[in-house]
């Protein structure tokens, strides 16, 4: 099965596109993620929004948006309570973990082959067949 991430920006309007997603499609959704680079003198979150993969196995969408959020503690932020409130609404899972930072990789190809491997060592994603 092919897993994929596609990436929907940096930006704010960036996180309203992500909300209408869950809105539209929240019975192909799995999970919500986010993933915080803790490590960091200025802590970021990328959000990760997972789909359920297609009837036959052949594809499984994550859309992505990469380190644009600031780290929401101690004190949360607007952006992540709406995406948490959209998800609660929706019944959607909500997951969080730490993660090194994409500076850390020469392609963003090699961080998103990383971040699949983080997220099948946590059994948010099926491994390879």
């Amino acid at each position: 099965m092919k897993q994929s991430f596609i990436s929907l920006g940096q930006g704010y309007g960036d996180i309203f596109e992500m909300i209408e997603l869950m809105k539209f499609n929240h019975l192909r959704i799995e999970k919500l993620l986010f993933l915080h680079t803790t490590l960091e003198e200025n802590p970021k979150t990328s959000v990760l929004l997972v789909m359920q993969p297609t009837p036959e196995s052949h594809f499984q969408a994550i859309y992505t948006i990469l380190e644009a959020l600031p780290y929401p503690y101690p004190n949360s932020n607007k952006r992540i309570d709406l995406l948490k409130s959209c998800a609660n609404d929706h019944h959607i899972t909500i997951q969080e973990f730490d993660v090194k930072s994409s500076h850390h990789f020469y392609e963003t190809d090699l961080y998103y082959q990383y971040l699949l491997g983080v997220l099948r060592l946590q059994r948010i994603i099926k491994p390879m067949l």
